[in-house]
């Protein structure tokens, strides 16, 4: 086990061709509702709203082993809640997170991992962690927001 290991994710802000509008946590399903942190990302800095756990994005974004960041824009909070009720509310966590933009964490070992989970709703959610060697970036939007989850397993 490696002490405690504090990691930076970079942010890049990119401009939304169209602003996809607002939804909030609570619209979120199951425990995506209640992340231990969470920020809805403005066009600036200066304009990112906290909703739960920090201040700032650039705080939720300094992550340690067992912590997992997820971006969620308007349409993947869409589908993420339409699965939800296809599913009649029987959906794993994993489930839930795999219709994030960009999966982040940090493991045990203090190595980044991207989190390849796709399934569109076809079939079952077979997760996939891949170690990072180069740096990672997170790409956010306007109007996304982006959760931190303490005291993750990577082993799903």
């Amino acid at each position: 086990m490696v002490s405690k290991v504090q990691i930076e994710i970079p942010v890049e802000r990119q401009k939304a061709a169209q602003a996809a509008g607002n939804f909030e946590l609570s619209e979120l399903p199951g425990r995506l509702a209640t992340p231990d942190a969470a920020v809805r990302v403005g066009k600036t800095a200066k304009a990112d709203k906290p909703l739960a756990g920090v201040r700032a994005l650039s705080t939720l974004t300094k992550i340690t082993s067992g912590q997992l960041l997820a971006n969620y824009g308007k349409s993947e909070s869409k589908w993420v809640t339409d699965f939800q009720k296809k599913r009649a509310g029987h959906t794993e966590f994993h489930e839930l997170l795999s219709y994030a933009r960009q999966l982040v964490g940090v493991d045990d070992e203090g190595r980044v991992l991207i989190g390849l989970m796709g399934h569109a709703g076809q079939g079952p959610c077979i997760p996939l962690w891949v170690p990072q060697e180069e740096e990672v970036t997170l790409t956010v939007q306007p109007n996304d927001i982006v959760l931190r989850f303490d005291g993750m397993s990577f082993d799903w």
